[in-house]
């Protein structure tokens, strides 16, 4: 089962605050599920749970009392009215009125509609992989009483076209768990920031172990390039023509190469800082440097 259909199941056994919740969660799965052929009003859904819910939806606000099918072959749930059922169930549901504060008086209401769009038009990718929710609706008129609805709610979301439907998304994690908690999913909501928090985490620490293996490459290059630079002095000029102090932090170096620059200062018999030993060492660099 899905990650999506995970979540409409458990949508499915949430009871409505009010009557009209009952109204506006069946008006938006009409809006999303439903296609018209003359007088008759055919609601299609792959989700058994759901087409559940239109059926109680459709009983507890009009009285109609009628049955689904399943159709193997599109894998798909029907469920069918006619004639003077199909008449009332528009009157009731307000679906020919453009206004949405008639269909959504109050607000627990408005999160009744948008559960309804998600069972019957909505989908949520698994948070584990990627931030993804969306409405699926054949009519830029649903797709913009949508976004206005979750503007009301104060969740951002985004419009686009794909193969003729209009598609309302959200990929902010926060905004994706602000809707799930919205209609009534609190669990996958509560999932959804621990994942990203889990998610953060793991990102903080391959960036620290990235930059401890940056920082473990620039020391590999500088101690190679300074123990390069006194074999060449040695062969060369030899390493008894160095001053001092550039001769005593070579007898360090090559004796322990891998150390970082702060350890190489605390060797030497008067320590010195890093910078100290830093300039001594690009110092010898540049000494090999100018050997011809």
């Amino acid at each position: 089962m899905s990650y999506s259909s995970d979540i409409k199941d458990r949508l499915s056994q949430l009871e409505n605050a009010c009557e009209y919740c009952n109204r506006a969660q069946l008006a938006a799965m009409v809006r999303y599920t439903g296609r018209f052929c003359g007088d008759r009003l055919t609601l299609y859904t792959e989700n058994k749970s759901c087409v559940n819910v239109i059926k109680k939806l459709v009983m507890q606000c009009t009285g109609i009392d009628s049955d689904y099918i399943y159709k193997e072959k599109s894998h798909l749930y029907e469920y069918t009215v006619s004639g003077s059922a199909t008449d009332n169930i528009c009157d009731a549901l307000l679906l020919f009125d453009d206004d949405c504060d008639s269909l959504v008086p109050f607000e627990c209401c408005r999160g009744a509609y948008i559960r309804g769009a998600f069972l019957g038009g909505g989908s949520i990718s698994d948070p584990k992989k990627s931030y993804h929710l969306e409405f699926d609706s054949r009519h830029a008129a649903e797709a913009d009483r949508l976004l206005r609805m979750l503007e009301k709610c104060s969740i951002s979301a985004k419009i686009t076209c794909r193969k003729g439907h209009y598609i309302v998304y959200i990929k902010d994690y926060t905004s994706i768990a602000d809707v799930l908690g919205l209609i009534g999913d609190s669990q996958s909501a509560l999932e959804i920031y621990n994942i990203s928090i889990e998610k953060d985490l793991r990102n903080s620490i391959n960036r620290q172990i990235n930059c401890e293996n940056a920082n473990m490459d620039k020391i590999a290059d500088a101690y190679k390039k300074h123990l390069a630079a006194i074999e060449k002095i040695r062969k060369t000029i030899g390493l008894s023509k160095l001053p001092d102090s550039l001769r005593e932090i070579a007898a360090v170096r090559t004796a322990y190469p891998e150390d970082s620059l702060k350890k190489l200062g605390e060797r030497l018999e008067k320590p010195i800082g890093k910078s100290g030993v830093n300039h001594r060492l690009n110092r010898i660099v540049e000494i090999a440097d100018s050997i011809n």
